[in-house]
């Protein structure tokens, strides 16, 4: 019986096997990830700028890091 409160939606209807895809990104980037020794990753803002003390201390901490063989993964 179909619900008649659910609304069809043009994404469902346009291309259904979308999540197995993402879901496959999400299998490879594990796996990917899996190969790595131990790391630190650092997220960031592309809306803070280099003068920022949270920037500064952020680029800071990562070259201690570094320096010390630590691996560093950020996203830019």
């Amino acid at each position: 019986m179909a619900d008649k409160n659910r609304k069809e939606s043009p994404f469902t209807r346009e291309d259904p096997w979308r999540i197995f895809r993402i879901m496959a990104e999400f299998v490879d980037s594990f796996e990917e990830l899996s190969r790595l020794e131990p790391s630190v990753t650092i997220f960031g803002s592309s809306r803070t700028k280099p003068r920022d003390p949270y920037y500064q201390q952020s680029v800071a901490m990562a070259k201690k890091l570094a320096k010390a063989g630590v691996p560093v993964i950020t996203g830019g």
